[in-house]
């Protein structure tokens, strides 16, 4: 956003700052004034020079704030106008004036990002396409850009360049996965949210910023449902195994990174764990279900996991129903055989998941308060 001393003239710099304000209160009316807000600077700026490069800038900016505040309103007619929106902020920015300037073509790629996103939002089968193609004209921008810092480019700047790089990959792996008009879009998904996880986890990032922990756990949650239908898609038993085990890494780590910011007081990903939770939960449940009491008690049991959170009452829940629906099935009448290691390891299972439950329940008196009437 231009700041009140930037080439922007005075007049719009202040529809610009009032846009701003009115988007940061988030309220339906508020938004609705922002993008008039945001209207009223873009008509001033293009009034001015367009031999301005600073000021073209500008407008490009707003153009995207624009985009971003009417994709925020979620009307169907706000996000048609939204992409639009981000039409204008595109067209600004591909000019081959800015093409040596990497600020520019990030901005640019944020456009083109945030535009797969508003079709995405429309749901149908032609705005999904646009979708795939929006976030993949996003990749084509970001990946000229340096991911590494040098003299030439700022330690925040290399920063802001992964982040949308890996978001871009990111999206583009949820719009796959949303699109069933596409042709191997599970796996295609899979590898792009493995590439949004490659970009995002250098440098050990998504320890060190929210940002990049945030674009990391929902990158494994699309990764982890491209695998969860290619796992029942494949006949090959051993390739099964191999991408369960791949989840389950996925899944082991994303939720260890939570555990890692909880301690540091930031407890916002509690819903992208219930969502790997719950993925875990039934992954083992069918897969492997003599890992499951296993990992069901590694997120919440003190005793197992300095990180557990024995209070999430949404873990517990999916907890219970995982157990309850493992122990009906090996329950269900069968032919005993002491000789068979098969139903030596349903007798174990069994056993462990009655002790799960036992201790769930247990953590669940002591930590999970009473519901009220």
């Amino acid at each position: 956003m231009p700041s009140p001393d930037s080439t922007t003239p005075p007049d719009a710099a202040a529809w610009l700052a009032r846009a701003q304000a009115l988007a940061a209160q988030a309220t339906p009316e508020s938004l609705a004034e922002a993008a008039r807000a945001y209207e009223c600077a873009i008509t001033l700026l293009r009034a001015r020079p367009t031999t301005d490069l600073a000021l073209r800038r500008d407008l490009a900016l707003a153009h995207l704030n624009h985009g971003n505040t009417l994709q925020q309103l979620a009307s169907p007619d706000a996000l048609t106008a939204s992409v639009v929106a981000y039409d204008a902020a595109i067209a600004l920015l591909t000019s081959p004036d800015f093409a040596a300037q990497p600020a520019a073509q990030n901005t640019c790629g944020a456009a083109w990002i945030n535009r797969g996103h508003a079709f995405h939002r429309q749901g149908t089968p032609d705005a999904l396409a646009a979708a795939v193609d929006s976030h993949r004209a996003a990749l084509a921008v970001l990946q000229t850009l340096p991911l590494d810092p040098s003299p030439a480019t700022t330690p925040e700047a290399v920063f802001n360049h992964r982040l949308n790089l890996a978001g871009a990959w990111m999206n583009l792996a949820n719009t796959l996965l949303d699109s069933p008009a596409l042709a191997r879009r599970y796996s295609i998904a899979r590898e792009a949210a493995t590439q949004a996880l490659e970009v995002i986890s250098r440098d050990d990032l998504p320890s060190q910023h929210p940002a990049a922990a945030e674009i990391s756990l929902l990158a494994r949650r699309a990764r982890c449902d491209a695998l969860g239908h290619l796992i029942f898609a494949v006949s090959d038993p051993e390739l099964a195994r191999d991408l369960t085990e791949e989840a389950g890494d996925l899944i082991d780590d994303g939720l260890a990174l939570v555990g890692q910011w909880e301690q540091r007081g930031v407890p916002h990903f509690r819903p992208l764990a219930a969502r790997l939770y719950h993925f875990g939960a039934q992954l083992y449940r069918l897969r492997q279900p003599h890992f499951l009491a296993e990992f069901l008690l590694e997120q919440l049991d003190p005793e197992k996991n300095s990180d557990a959170t024995p209070a999430d009452s949404n873990l517990h829940a999916i907890a219970d129903e995982a157990v309850a629906t493992t122990l009906q099935a090996l329950r269900a009448p069968r032919i005993i055989r002491s000789d068979d290691p098969a139903t030596q390891r349903q007798v174990e299972t069994l056993r462990a998941l009655q002790a799960a439950a036992l201790r769930l329940a247990e953590l669940r008196r002591t930590h999970v308060p009473a519901a009220t009437a």
